[in-house]
């Protein structure tokens, strides 16, 4: 039979203690309160405990050796906790003192205090003391010199105003040692991260921290569900750092991630942003994601992507050169979709269409994207042909790149481009491959001392279809040249189709 004075405590359902009624009481006032309704043998439960059965254990040990325990930082927490809840005053000067005297933390104190945080967390979560503790432990984590660190590895913690300027100068984490915090649950380390941030802790340490624990915890969640809620995690908190914290491989990790979990979409478009305003540091094979439905790549996704690019133009600004290089690379996403059988005409417009300007140098490529998108749809009325073409800035097309496809295209162009786009051909070939027939002879010129000179005159909107150089003469003339030559036009088109190009130009 139990003895009288013994009561039986369950402690959040975990586990069961048998204690004296007298030997708690004496330190516990919560416990000398209830000590009068308490008579004989009875129960006691605690639904709310602080820190679990752990916590209360050590309480226990307190009590039982005569209000003496040692405190180290591996149950400071937990006691702390515990005596509050159990309002043992002489422990809770001793432990707030012991905490006041914190100055800095090793590494394996640091992970024995996060533990217990963790273990605090299900019940004290939105404590205030629970935040205290946090911070205090993050803080006055510091390291020996002893321990190997380098500029490129190591996680340097920039502490809020109230910490010591001794444990500042000092507060280092290597970051070989983010293995050793995998054990975090995926709530608690949202709650240290978000700490993190609050003590202004450099961001790109953080962000390392992030994408280390998100790709180590990645492998162990069991569940999609829990997978789901890791990636997530990981998008919110990136989006409170700043965007220069991370670079552009391990954005597009993620975002690779987001789509094989098929994740909300708006996580996705969180991502999005920030990939938009980092478009200028990806390769083609970025923009190649898989399209929805038929189509063969994902063009709404990188029409997007350009539009958060810009956007970042209006509010930030940019540099050119990285609006040109962002050009460079939709040219070439738009060669590689011109042969997609299932690309409606307005998609392809708006891609050719999205940058402003100055982003292109050169139509080159987009010319060559018309050509191989026109080849694959052949069943465009004149209207939708002109509507392609209308993307084309015909004075930035090269000479050389327009000719293949001169007498095959130009049928699908409108009179007026035709027109332009035919004699600006034709004199960029007499400039470039017969520049001793085209020598400036003018009056004027002579007596301006350009005797010599090359020139070519090229075509300008203000003036007449049929130019002086462009008659009979000068094509009859070209076109000896151009026989007796042993170099076919432009070194690839044959002579038959320069013919038929000289027969257009006549008429």
């Amino acid at each position: 039979m139990a003895h009288s004075l013994d009561i039986e405590v369950d402690v959040n359902g975990e586990h069961i203690f048998i204690i004296d009624k007298r030997i708690l009481a004496s330190y516990s006032n919560r416990v000398s309160k209830l000590s009068t309704k308490l008579t004989g043998y009875t129960n006691l439960k605690f639904n709310d405990f602080p820190g679990g059965a752990e916590s209360f254990e050590f309480i226990t040990r307190f009590c039982y050796n005569n209000g003496s325990i040692l405190i180290t930082p591996s149950n400071i927490f937990l006691l702390h906790c515990g005596c509050t809840f159990m309002e043992i005053p002489i422990l809770i000067t001793q432990t707030e003192l012991y905490l006041e005297g914190i100055h800095y933390l090793t590494w394996s104190e640091f992970v024995n205090g996060l533990k217990q945080c963790q273990t605090l967390f299900s019940t004290m979560n939105t404590h205030p003391s629970f935040q205290e503790f946090l911070n205090t432990l993050l803080a006055n984590l510091s390291l020996p010199s002893s321990y190997p660190s380098s500029n490129s590895s190591s996680f340097r913690f920039a502490s809020s105003d109230t910490t010591p300027k001794s444990s500042r100068s000092e507060t280092l984490l290597d970051y070989w040692k983010f293995d050793d915090l995998t054990f975090l649950e995926i709530d608690f380390f949202d709650k240290l991260i978000k700490s993190m941030i609050l003590l202004h802790f450099e961001h790109p340490r953080i962000c390392s921290f992030i994408f280390h624990y998100q790709k180590s915890k990645f492998f162990l969640c069991s569940s999609r569900d829990q997978k789901c809620k890791l990636s997530e995690m990981t998008i919110n908190l990136l989006s409170l750092l700043n965007g220069s914290s991370f670079s552009c491989r391990e954005l597009l990790d993620a975002y690779g991630t987001s789509l094989s979990l098929s994740m909300k979409t708006s996580e996705r478009l969180k991502l999005e942003t920030f990939l938009g305003s980092r478009l200028d540091e990806f390769r083609i094979d970025d923009l190649l994601v898989r399209g929805k439905k038929k189509q063969a790549f994902d063009v709404d996704l990188t029409l997007r992507l350009i539009k958060n690019f810009v956007l970042e133009r209006r509010i930030f600004g940019f540099f050119p050169h990285r609006a040109k290089k962002v050009g460079f690379l939709v040219d070439l996403f738009m060669i590689e979709v011109a042969v997609d059988p299932f690309l409606k005409p307005s998609k392809f417009i708006a891609l050719g269409m999205a940058l402003p300007d100055f982003s292109r140098e050169s139509h080159d490529r987009i010319y060559h994207a018309i050509d191989l998108y026109l080849q694959v749809h052949r069943g465009f009325n004149q209207d939708q042909c002109t509507k392609i073409w209308s993307i084309l800035d015909f004075n930035k097309v090269s000479t050389l790149t327009s000719g293949l496809h001169l007498v095959r295209n130009t049928n699908f162009l409108p009179f007026f481009k035709q027109n332009k786009f035919k004699t600006l051909l034709f004199h960029d070939f007499v400039f470039h491959k017969f520049p001793q027939y085209v020598k400036n002879t003018t009056k004027n010129e002579k007596a301006a001392g350009a005797k010599g000179v090359l020139h070519a005159r090229r075509f300008t909107p203000k003036r007449s279809r049929i130019i002086d150089t462009c008659n009979i003469k000068s094509l009859a003339l070209i076109f000896r040249l151009v026989k007796k030559s042993k170099h076919n036009l432009f070194g690839i088109v044959r002579l038959d189709y320069f013919t038929i190009w000289c027969q257009s130009l006549l008429k």
